[in-house]
């Protein structure tokens, strides 16, 4: 799904005169990989970890559909559309922003930070460029790739100067996962898992225990905790069910469930609380606690 930039973004960008990684060695996994900075490094990882759970709990999922495991990006959700555009070496606005890395398009050599004209028959210029802070555009094109692999079973994207490469998809639960810039908070519908940057900084940028993480929220999506709360159920009860779920759900993904316990102990002592996230409505927020929470579960 796509980033919520915010003006965070911008400084990010105007530190990488000469880019440099602070963030922990991660295993990229392909070669295509090579992230520019410690954002798209972080976008990776949640991407990497993300189709990780989803391809490996597809069969126990409600709603499954082919994947690729692409996550796009649009400069012009950027305060500054040129230098993102110089920083991620694009020559349009529409570019590869991270791929899970065992996902199809890494395995395909899909380039990150390629620039894509059009996805299937879908024209990047026949789209209305977004009006400042508006992330229409990448939302439009980010769906029409969804959709058509969710369709056809394949989706063929066509880069900068004509080349065209053709994905196939794979099944994985139908949830887009997000590395969200723009909040601590980390929460679910029956669509989006959604982690907060500090949440990733928590966790020391541990895969293991940012799986964790995932997995509990990736559990409210596969129970629908969404359609739950909003038919008054108990908030409280979601939690406890996201819990026991996420580590059966690491398990089948080869992840160890341990990490989730050691998540716990993590933000145990900081905030009080076992686990902090919570089902996201489809506004974006969360839908039965805030972040901190006010007191403990």
């Amino acid at each position: 799904m796509p980033r919520r930039p915010g003006r965070g973004r911008l400084a990010v960008l105007l530190a990488l005169a000469v880019p440099t990684l602070t963030m922990p060695a991660v295993a990229l996994g392909q070669p295509t990989l090579q992230p520019a900075d410690d954002v798209q490094r972080g976008d990776i990882i949640v991407q990497s970890v993300g189709w990780t759970l989803a391809h490996a709990n597809a069969r126990f999922c409600a709603r499954v559909a082919p994947g690729v495991g692409v996550m796009l990006q649009d400069a012009r959700t950027f305060d500054d559309p040129a230098l993102a555009r110089q920083v991620y070496g694009l020559s349009g606005d529409i570019g590869v922003a991270a791929m899970a890395a065992d996902g199809p398009a890494a395995r395909a050599g899909l380039p990150l930070n390629a620039t894509v004209e059009a996805v299937g028959d879908l024209g990047v210029a026949s789209v209305p460029a977004p009006r400042p802070g508006k992330w229409d555009r990448l939302f439009a094109v980010q769906d029409a790739l969804e959709q058509t692999v969710a369709r056809d079973g394949r989706v063929t994207l066509t880069l900068a100067g004509g080349h065209r490469v053709t994905l196939a998809g794979q099944p994985v639960c139908r949830v887009r996962f997000l590395m969200d810039d723009s909040t601590g908070n980390a929460g679910a519908n029956r669509d989006t898992v959604q982690i907060g940057r500090p949440m990733a900084e928590i966790a020391n940028w541990d895969e293991a225990e940012i799986a964790a993480l995932t997995a509990h929220e990736l559990a409210h999506a596969v129970l629908d905790h969404q359609t739950w709360l909003e038919h008054h159920g108990s908030a409280r009860k979601s939690e406890r069910e996201a819990d026991r779920l996420s580590v059966w759900l690491l398990q089948n993904a080869g992840y160890d469930p341990a990490a989730a316990l050691t998540w716990m102990r993590r933000m145990g002592p900081r905030y009080q609380v076992l686990f902090i996230a919570s089902p996201i409505t489809e506004a974006g927020k969360p839908a039965c606690a805030t972040w901190p929470p006010r007191s403990p579960r």
